[in-house]
């Protein structure tokens, strides 16, 4: 008979082992293209004597795109995951009490919020139970903690009054709002009508000394003692009424019998910015918002699923006042990040829930968001260098949470090392025709592709766990050329931050105080389920517990039913993702351009009898022999394809080594329709089909091994499908008897043919990614239109 709890403990404990085998087996794919990266290099240093100077340039372009595609591929594998867990978990757990009554107890019951077992984003409160209202949250501590809530206001005349009207008309019995200003315009006025009402504090500064960590600096002064919890709001937010009490349960855990204590590790709680009042105002907007879905529903709750560090991000967040009093606050453009690391220094966590989410503006205008995203990007890369060392050397913070620190250094960087990589690859690929060696074409675009599709999936998969309306969907085109446009901005700035002494100055980012569309609380997960599976998973009454009003006339389009477009849009990315997978593992590996084919032979060394040639390296030890002879080598099975005019080039071992006075050998390279070279003399045709060339004139070679090119650029070869390269090697000698030596070890009788470049067909089939932005050429609003209607 099972104890109490035991099935939440084996929960827990098969979530972390599921956890880990998807961690592990991230690990293992992201580092694939760098293994092939070393490998490739490695054969290309080896090779090194045989590449002129426009070789060299060629393998620049094409390790400078593998190794930055790379780098960004563990990134794209990172949303991969995230997004896998965050939705199964999400679709597992999402029909659990659905009609938001019961007992909580065992598997979820328990848990902290946060907890790195804790499953998806499950809305059971932390006291072992949930309550049948909107909200979900209870936690009884016997009193009210007193909460200041701070904002700092530089001329925010827009937006500054709905704001404070929010903040007064919070339900909690015992909170103060602290406001310092440093505003210059209206809101100054403004600021003195609110600075007489009850819980107010309005400050007001005549100089922006230290931007907004030095207005919070001040807030801290002017707080009410009493406080144990900041509430950081920005003037553009729009809290719910209910706000205080959702942040507060994360501060607390439960043993399971009622007993409630502080988490004392957790410092602060970060929310979800809901950038949803004006995303209907522009396309701009719209991918905003669809960025934002994917950073807060996706990417934030896997790192709190995993116990990974967790960024403070500026607006919407609460943290223990007594800590916060400690660390203080820092000036840095980026203060949020400064903070964030601060407390990971000294052993405190962040946790996350979207649970609190607070509706925002969206920036309207693309000037306005690149002087926004290179403040984020010059403070973000600032703080990385000054905090590198304290949070990689530091004890208190774990190996997972220096891990994402570690990717959180370049996470400003992460679309120009896209672009710049992909760039690099397709000058390679379509310029030079160069791969990496054993890098095929397919593989080429399979990164390119799998890197390009991972933020738009782990958007998507935001949008529909917030069961987005329809038209919410088409900011993750929209996003993916947002990504692109701000990538010289981002990175110009991440650069600064990275090597300038000292920090630029703030922009402040103008907010236009517009609404187009209503907002109310995030539905509970378990509709996730509901809509998989139908009505049968339980539903819930849907009343709001509070909403935020749209002005007459400024009401979005596109509600009603909830569309299955999100499906169809992530099952589209997912299909073109397992295609170009499927044509990477079966692509042949001819098609790794300039690859050196290798002769092999069949039978006993060293007297074989010549065969076949390849991309591996011979292992026989002697190795084969061809003697006054003539040898044939097939290279079978290829697919169609074109191998380019170009310069051929062939290098010979024999044995022994020494001068040679008198050694001829005469190469002839052609094409046979079929899997045989048989008869290669005789059946290939002359005129643009063979070339042949003869070296080997008195003293011309004196050392083993011995490199030839052909002296002029030989015409193109076309191969047929399933038909063969053909070598055919004559050796003549007149005096010494020395063999030409092949199928050997490396260094000791790899003899090989260096063909030129070879485009293949294949290389299209990256082409099928392209059809997932068609709707940005086309007119996305039709296309979704025709989607809406068919349901």
């Amino acid at each position: 008979m099972s104890r109490p709890g035991q099935p939440g403990r084996r929960g827990q404990l098969a979530w972390s082992v599921f956890l880990t085998a998807l961690v592990l087996l991230a690990i293992v794919i992201s580092i694939i293209p760098l293994v092939a990266l070393v490998r490739g290099f490695v054969q290309v240093v080896r090779e090194s004597r045989t590449l002129s100077g426009a070789d060299a340039v060629a393998f620049g372009f094409a390790f400078t795109g593998l190794f930055l595609g790379a780098v960004f591929f563990t990134y794209a594998i990172k949303y991969y995951l995230g997004t896998a867990i965050v939705l199964l978990t999400s679709l597992l757990t999402g029909g659990r009490n659905g009609n938001g009554n019961g007992n909580g107890n065992g598997n979820g019951g328990s848990h902290p919020a946060g907890d790195r077992h804790a499953t998806g984003l499950s809305r059971i409160a932390r006291n072992g139970t949930t309550n049948g209202n909107e909200n979900g949250y209870h936690i009884d501590l016997g009193y009210k903690p007193f909460v200041s809530i701070h904002v700092a206001a530089y001329n925010e005349k827009r937006v500054i009054e709905r704001l404070l009207t929010c903040l007064q008309q919070l339900d909690y019995p015992e909170y103060e709002v602290v406001v310092v200003d440093d505003s210059t315009d209206e809101s100054v006025e403004i600021l003195k009508r609110w600075s007489r009402r009850r819980r107010f504090k309005i400050a007001h500064r005549k100089s922006r000394l230290g931007f907004k960590g030095g207005a919070l600096r001040e807030a801290l002064k002017v707080m009410d003692p009493r406080a144990e919890y900041v509430v950081i709001f920005d003037a553009d937010s729009m809290p719910f009424p209910d706000s205080i009490e959702r942040f507060l349960p994360y501060f607390y855990q439960s043993n399971g019998e009622g007993e409630v204590k502080r988490r004392e590790e957790v410092a602060a709680v970060q929310s979800y910015q809901w950038h949803v009042l004006n995303k209907s105002e522009s396309w701009l907007t719209e991918a905003v918002r669809a960025e934002y879905a994917g950073s807060y529903m996706v990417e934030r709750p896997f790192q709190d699923a995993i116990g990974s560090l967790k960024m403070i991000a500026g607006t919407a967040y609460m943290v223990r006042a007594d800590i916060l009093r400690d660390v203080g606050w820092g000036t840095s453009l980026t203060e949020d990040w400064e903070l964030t690391l601060k407390l990971y220094a000294r052993g405190h966590k962040v946790v996350y829930t979207p649970w609190a989410e607070t509706p925002a503006e969206c920036v309207s205008t693309f000037t306005r968001l690149a002087r926004q995203r290179m403040r984020w990007a010059e403070g973000h890369t600032y703080n990385v260098r000054k905090w590198f060392l304290p949070i990689m050397l530091s004890r208190s913070v774990t190996p997972l949470e220096k891990l994402e620190f570690l990717y959180d250094a370049a996470y400003y960087l992460q679309a120009a090392l896209f672009v710049v990589g992909t760039a690099s690859w397709l000058i390679s690929d379509l310029v030079f025709h160069v791969h990496v060696p054993g890098w095929t074409a397919a593989l080429g675009w399979s990164l390119i592709f799998s890197n390009l599709l991972a933020l738009p999936l782990m958007n998507l998969g935001g949008l529909i766990l917030e069961d987005a309306p329809v038209r919410d969907f088409q900011g993750v085109l929209g996003a993916v050329v947002l990504s692109f446009a701000l990538v010289p901005f981002q990175g110009w700035a991440a650069l600064k931050g990275l090597f300038q002494k000292e920090e630029g100055p703030w922009f402040r980012t103008p907010k236009t105080g517009h609404i187009t569309d209503p907002v109310k609380h995030l539905r509970r997960l378990h509709l996730l389920r509901r809509w998989l599976l139908g009505p049968r998973s339980g539903g819930y009454s849907r009343q709001p517990l509070a909403s935020v009003a749209v002005p007459p006339g400024r009401r979005g389009k596109g509600g009603g039913r909830r569309p299955r477009v999100g499906w169809v849009m992530a099952g589209a990315l997912l299909f073109a993702l397992a295609a170009l997978a499927w044509g990477s593992m079966s692509s042949p590996e001819v098609s790794a351009a300039g690859n050196p084919l290798y002769l092999h032979g069949t039978g006993t060394a060293p007297g074989c009898t010549p065969g076949s040639m390849s991309a591996t390296p011979g292992v026989r030890a002697p190795g084969c022999t061809l003697n006054d002879a003539v040898g044939v080598f097939s290279f079978t099975g290829l697919p169609a394809q074109n191998v380019a005019a170009g310069t051929w080039s062939f290098t010979m071992y024999w044995t022994p080594a020494g001068p040679i006075p008198l050694s001829h050998v005469t190469l002839s390279v052609g094409v046979s329709a079929t899997a045989s070279c048989a008869g290669f003399v005789a059946t290939i045709p002359s005129g643009g089909s063979t070339w042949t060339t003869t070296f080997g004139a008195l003293g011309a070679h004196t050392t083993s091994p011995f490199t030839v090119s052909t002296s002029a650029s030989q015409p193109a070869l076309a191969i047929p499908a399933g038909g063969s390269l053909c070598l055919r090697v004559d050796i003549s000698q007149e005096d010494d008897d020395v063999p030409m030596v092949y199928d050997g070890r490396v260094g000791e009788g790899d003899t090989r043919l260096i063909p030129p470049t070879t485009v293949v067909p294949e290389s299209v089939l990256g082409m099928v990614g392209v059809a997932l932005v068609i709707p940005l050429v086309t007119g996305r609003r039709r296309l979704f239109s025709f989607l809406k209607a068919r349901g």
